[in-house]
């Protein structure tokens, strides 16, 4: 485990190194929310009104290449004046949660590009801790959904908004630990485990909907499953359902108070197009989101260019083999996990696929904009985590599990897929999507000073993904019990003469070589 994800920290570095200050989606937005989020600071953030202030005119200049993914990103080569401008793009009307923005303007400064790498690691650093804290706290029927949905759905756009400035990277941590926090708080019975993981799941809460309002949405959605799959298919107390009520009341009102809550508000919209069959047209379009969260181009019919949906200001457009391959690997692995889920599970699964079509869906109906045109890719990539950690998400019975040829099918699609994504995402960079030398090294328009050269980067980052992809991966294809860790295991003569009903709910599973939590292969 340790090993996993010491390699993991290192293909999120390599990710936070691959891309220039202002690269990620509105992130002169986000650059003067940050350094306007302490109030008045002397050469950060000055004369701060309720809807401006005078902020480094370099932070509205890093993000020149946006739209026009055939330009390297040269143009930041400039030398940056120090001239002090006022602005009103930033979050001064409160349209997102301050939590994210104040945190990371701990890390501000006057020299931004040194600031922004800080805080990418910083951020990268926060999902890798709370990620590895929870999965420490949880069972293998939990450890392993977490560990196997965070995966399939990392590449590339988990991959490449972890390390940023942008508050989505909070809400995928947010969804790769909140439910099984919740989970593992409601069925453990040994009382320090449970005291935290409740305390852990009341800090993803805070993360989640202090970066962004629909993350605090999902943290409500995360919450109906926990209780679907918990409420009366597994011995739970219901005094302990009243914390995760607490949690969700808590990030309802915590949605309701920032101003992205006006963006689905129906009665901005015009009724006249909320009518079922504009909302039918859309509802066909609607899983094109899903594909390009995994990195695929925007759809034929929308007004958006044959680029969108890419990474950075989704001008970074992914070769097929992304997310076709990172796509079928979702697909797969979600198939498998329902194939042998239980009544409870599959509840939790359809009430899960049906909100991640179903909001964007009527968003989308009650904004009379094409599919892509207000809800972006990014923003149902956490539903999609969501998704496949309810498919394999085990109570009792036998964890999920995967065969030695499913388990080296996921690794070498995701390691390839995430290559192939991070030498693209350097490439339109380094000399724009026109460039025709293979080799990054070769005259580059654009790169960090004094850093090693970007082939090396690409490299170092493709392999440190393969490698944290076997390391993480190698117990799950043992077969276990799912049941709470601070439960006995069951004893070798009366397992073998006890049937197995693998993953559904029924039977006991003889614990055969799950590795100790502190081994550094464990899954």
């Amino acid at each position: 485990m340790v090993a996993g994800l010491a390699c993991l920290l290192v293909a999120l570095g390599s990710w936070a190194v691959a891309s220039p200050v202002g690269a990620s989606p509105d992130e002169d937005y986000h650059l003067v929310s940050i350094w306007c989020s302490q109030g008045e600071r002397a050469g950060l953030c000055e004369k701060p009104t309720a809807d401006s202030a005078v902020v480094p005119a370099a932070l509205l200049s890093q993000s020149c290449y946006a739209f026009h993914p055939e330009q390297s990103a040269a143009c930041t080569r400039v030398s940056p004046t120090q001239s002090m401008v006022r602005t009103s793009r930033g979050n001064f009307d409160g349209a997102y949660p301050p939590v994210f923005y104040w945190v990371n303007g701990l890390l501000a400064g006057k020299n931004i590009s040194t600031s922004v790498i800080f805080m990418r690691i910083a951020n990268l650093l926060l999902f890798l801790a709370v990620f590895a804290g929870v999965y420490l706290l949880l069972p293998a029927g939990l450890r392993r959904a977490q560990l196997i949905a965070t995966l399939v759905t990392l590449v590339p756009l988990g991959m490449f908004l972890i390390p940023s400035i942008n508050p989505s990277g909070w809400a995928i941590l947010s969804a790769a630990t909140l439910l099984v926090s919740i989970l593992g708080y409601l069925t453990i019975t040994d009382r320090r485990r449970r005291i935290a993981l409740g305390a852990a799941a009341g800090l993803i809460v805070l993360l989640g909907a202090g970066a962004r309002g629909d993350a605090a949405v999902y943290a409500v959605v995360a919450m109906i499953a926990a209780a679907i799959l918990t409420v009366r298919s597994v011995r739970v107390p219901w005094r302990r359902l009243a914390y995760p009520g607490v949690l969700a009341v808590v990030a309802g009102l915590a949605f309701l108070l920032v101003g992205q809550a006006g963006s689905v508000n129906p009665g901005t919209a015009n009724t006249d197009h909320a009518s079922v069959g504009r909302f039918l047209r859309i509802a066909f379009d609607v899983p094109a989101l899903w594909s390009g969260a995994m990195g695929s181009p925007a759809p034929f019919n929308n007004s958006l260019p044959a680029w969108a949906w890419g990474l950075g200001w989704l001008d970074t457009p992914m070769p097929a083999v992304v997310w076709v391959g990172a796509g079928g690997v979702f697909a797969a692995v979600l198939f498998a996990a329902v194939a042998r889920a239980g009544r409870r599970t599959a509840l939790a699964v359809g009430f899960v696929g049906l909100v991640t079509f179903l909001v964007p869906t009527y968003i989308q109906t009650l904004s009379d904009t094409p599919v892509g045109g207000l809800v972006q890719p990014r923003y149902v990539l956490p539903l999609l985590t969501l998704l496949v950690l309810a498919a394999t998400v085990r109570l009792d019975g036998a964890a999920f599990s995967l065969s030695r040829g499913q388990r080296w099918i996921v690794v070498a699609t995701l390691a390839v897929a995430n290559g192939a994504a991070l030498y693209a995402n350097i490439r339109r960079y380094v000399s724009g999507t026109a460039g025709k030398d293979w080799n990054l090294d070769q005259n580059p328009q654009w790169w960090w000073n004094g850093l090693i050269p970007p082939m090396v980067i690409c490299a170092i980052g493709t392999i440190a993904f393969a490698v944290s992809l076997v390391l993480l991966t190698t117990g799950i294809t043992t077969v276990t019990t799912a049941a709470p860790v601070d439960k006995p295991v069951v004893d070798n003569a009366i397992a073998a003469r006890v049937p197995a009903q693998a993953g559904m709910g029924r039977g006991l599973e003889l614990e055969r070589g799950e590795p100790d939590l502190t081994a550094s292969t464990a899954p």
